[in-house]
């Protein structure tokens, strides 16, 4: 007779954990978040710049911002670094608004020079209160990391 053995019962012992992940990679992880945000903020501040100067620079900085802020927030998943979500979601949300703006006013580039403009700068001034978040969760990380070391 062959064995009864049902491939589909459920399992008679508790299943084991999975092995954590090395510290480093919380390190890595803590660093480049933090890198990228200070990114988007020390990038704002460019592109706010060449904005007022040129218009047509939202068109290459706009969508460059945007990736690092999609970056930023996969980065941010871990519990301990979504304090950053704000940074991207707003970023995010700022070329999204400009985008819609011009598309849907159907403004040409010199119309939307005043107001696009002054809308960067205003952003870019902004987001820089992002830097005291990057400065909580560097320090939480830190102290973290100082926690499982010692």
């Amino acid at each position: 007779m062959v064995s009864e053995i049902n491939p589909y019962a459920a399992p008679q012992s508790a299943p084991e954990r999975a092995p954590p992940l090395p510290s480093d990679f919380g390190r890595r992880r803590l660093r480049f978040a933090v890198g990228f945000a200070a990114l988007l903020m020390t990038g704002s501040l460019l592109a706010s710049a060449c904005a007022v100067y040129d218009i047509e620079s939202i068109v290459v900085s706009g969508p460059l911002l945007s990736l690092c802020a999609i970056i930023l927030a996969v980065l941010s998943i871990r519990p301990g670094l979504r304090g950053f979500w704000i940074l991207s979601a707003s970023m995010i949300a700022m070329t999204i608004g400009c985008f819609l703006t011009i598309f849907l006013l159907e403004w040409s580039p010199g119309e939307a020079q005043t107001p696009i403009g002054a809308a960067t700068v205003v952003f870019a001034i902004v987001i820089q209160a992002g830097w005291t978040i990057a400065r909580s969760v560097w320090e939480r990380g830190r102290q973290m990391q100082w926690r499982e070391e010692g």
